[in-house]
């Protein structure tokens, strides 16, 4: 039977002295924490609300967002499809589910995208600012704020911000550091709750961006700052933590190199991989080393940033900069195991950044850069702390004289900061800013001219794209979509001349650049796409042929190939097979919500009416002929081609 609580005894004039101490407490001291917020929120919106009108760009957004048919008809189905979905080889369900929701509720426009991961960065600044707070025990709101402000308004935080795809970095920081608040707040008062909600805080994380593994090296340093012995118990009980690294470790490691995590994920796109091993163990060490002092140069000195850092050359890795990177890594270890017994911050600061930095730091080579603003966006915390922290504690609070010239300097610093980042959120104002920006630092980047190439052919600038990959080719690039790319632009111009000759001769070094590109790169289901587009008049024959090896590369675009096939019938005249092929491709559509929603799928469906039209009328269907081409004309009035046969076949049958 249990016994009844009895009540604690109420204190006369408690609650009246608690109300005088409210009441006695300077306003800005009472509301600090609100009033910090609003001031990073001025901050982050005068750093990076010039974004809001911003373009898409041709770097994975394409992948994420704007040819995402999954994102750009975001229905229930879609919803569910990323659980298991590997995008642009991450498995991050969280991230797409949050830019689905952004498209279901303000449409596929670049600007909701862009203002919501502005809010989350600046909520990510708010979260910083107190956890800080709590790691000073409580004491320094200067501290607290100052690396708050920092960290919101850098311009190595530009990259992460206002970039479409890298919504990815500012929704797992969220919830790292709403995690690491949840865990200190469970070292404070030992409520086994707090330490689960830290765990799923990093399952959430971990959802997020597969980079989150590091969070229980995190929660080790955050016992180390709070004097907790580091013993058996300690690591016990982060097993669960432990072992989402694990899992989430495997899982990046497999999709990275293209797979699917034994048939549990559905992977989008051709199969390709992003981890390189290229790189000897002696220069990954050096990639290493630069990479680490470089962001350190970048936070106190941010000039030059680029947002494509593309690695050093052999002859350019023996420059003394990269021996003198791994010089500045191993010097910041001995400091932070030199303060790691006197003043802690160095051992926590240097922890922070090492632990939260070190998968990206090209130990294991990943992507085609040797280091990217983005990677710094969480272990930058790590420098502005330290660098607060020890200013207030050990310098300011001996020297109070100095806190004037101090602020000063921290005042004209974040000034500056605040400048630097208006001017490098104008590089992402589209792709043209993007890559020009690269080619500026880069001349000869192959990525760059690609990339740019590729935006210039989209927006109909074709001489210009030309004259991109041609530099391209002229400086050796070896990258098989370069001659792809410049293959096209070179069937463009044969499509429109006038002399005969000159079409040939065009064409014929067209067909030369796809064949440069498929020995180079057998498995691109484009290259032969558009070999099959570009031989689709002059050799049907050709295009049958490449549309079928397309369809076995990439089953995942076979409805396209398909419907290029049966127009490349219809030019053969084998009529019968085009109606088939044409029907599949049909009946496939019309079950798609999205065939009717999307301009291109649209005039897409409409082309397949029209196709079938031929094949019909030439089959002897002459009445079914006319139909398709009056259903054609029906789902698009604007199809030209529609109209112009839907007239002939007309007057053929006397109409």
């Amino acid at each position: 039977m249990s016994k009844k609580k009895t009540p604690a005894p109420s204190i006369p004039g408690a609650k009246s002295t608690a109300a005088k101490a409210a009441a006695t407490t300077p306003f800005h001291l009472q509301y600090w924490f609100q009033l910090c917020l609003g001031a990073l929120f001025l901050a982050v919106m005068a750093a990076f609300s010039g974004a809001f009108s911003h373009e898409f760009v041709s770097w994975d957004d394409h992948v994420y967002v704007y040819e995402n048919p999954q994102i750009l008809n975001a229905t229930a189905a879609s919803f569910k499809a990323f659980g298991s979905q590997v995008v642009s080889l991450n498995y991050h369900p969280l991230t797409m589910w949050s830019l689905w929701l952004n498209s279901a509720m303000f449409g596929a426009g670049a600007k909701s995208f862009i203002v919501t991961n502005v809010l989350i960065h600046w909520l990510n600044a708010g979260l910083l600012c107190w956890l800080v707070w709590l790691l000073t025990g409580r004491q320094y709101r200067s501290v607290a704020l100052l690396t708050a402000l920092l960290f919101a308004i850098h311009p190595l935080r530009a990259e992460s911000v206002v970039w479409v795809s890298e919504r990815k970095d500012v929704l797992y920081v969220f919830f790292f550091l709403a995690g690491c608040i949840s865990y200190w707040r469970y070292l404070e008062t030992q409520r086994s709750t707090k330490l689960w909600i830290a765990l799923g805080l990093m399952l959430l994380s971990c959802l997020s961006k597969g980079v989150a593994v590091v969070f229980p090296l995190v929660c080790l340093l955050l016992d180390y700052w709070q004097g907790r012995q580091l013993n058996a118990k300690v690591v016990l009980e982060k097993i669960p933590m432990f072992g989402l690294s694990l899992l989430f470790g495997l899982i990046a490691l497999d999709v990275q190199h293209g797979g699917d995590f034994h048939g549990l994920l559905t992977l989008t796109g051709e199969k390709t991989k992003a981890l390189s091993s290229v790189f000897g163990l002696d220069q990954k060490l050096l990639f290493a080393g630069y990479g680490y002092m470089m962001y350190f140069v970048k936070t106190f000195l941010p000039l030059d940033l680029c947002t494509f850092y593309p690695y050093p050359t052999e002859l350019q890795l023996h420059n003394g900069i990269y021996i003198g990177g791994a010089v500045f890594m191993l010097a910041s270890v001995a400091l932070a195991i030199w303060s790691a017994r006197r003043t802690k911050v160095f051992a926590f600061g240097f922890g922070w950044v090492f632990a939260t930095v070190l998968l990206v730091l090209q130990f294991i080579s990943v992507g085609v850069v040797i280091m990217a603003d983005r990677y710094f966006y969480l272990p930058s915390a790590g420098i502005f702390f330290m660098l607060t922290y020890a200013a207030e504690v050990y310098f300011l609070k001996s020297k109070p004289e100095l806190r004037k010239v101090w602020w000063a300097i921290i005042g004209l610093f974040a000034l500056w900061c605040l400048w630097l980042s208006r001017e490098q959120t104008k590089t992402w104002k589209n792709s043209e800013t993007l890559w020009q920006q690269v080619l500026r630092y880069y001349p000869a980047e192959d990525q760059a001219l690609e990339s740019l190439a590729n935006w210039y052919g989209k927006v109909n600038r074709v001489p210009e794209a030309e004259q991109m990959l041609e530099r391209a080719v002229q400086d050796g690039c070896t990258r098989p979509n370069v001659f792809s790319a410049l293959a096209n632009c070179v069937a463009i111009k044969a499509s429109t001349a006038k002399d005969t000759a000159l079409q040939r001769a065009l064409r014929d070094r067209a067909f030369s650049l796809y064949a440069k590109s498929i020995a180079l790169n057998p498995n691109n289901a484009d290259t032969y796409f558009n070999r099959a587009f570009t031989a689709l008049t002059v050799n049907p024959e050709r295009a049958v042929a490449d549309l079928d090896t397309a369809t076995l590369l990439a089953p995942y675009k076979a409805l396209q190939f398909k419907q290029m096939r049966g127009s490349a019938l219809n030019s053969l005249k084998r009529y019968a097979e085009a109606d088939q092929t044409l029907t599949e491709v049909i009946s496939t559509m019309e079950k798609s919500a999205q065939t009717l929603k999307i301009a291109e799928e649209k005039q897409r469906y409409s082309d397949a009416y029209l196709e079938r039209a031929v094949s019909r009328f030439n089959n002897g269907n002459r009445s079914g002929g006319i139909a398709d081409a009056e259903k054609s004309v029906s789902i698009a009035p604007q199809n030209q081609r529609a109209v112009g046969l839907l007239a002939r076949m007309r007057e053929v049958m006397g109409q």
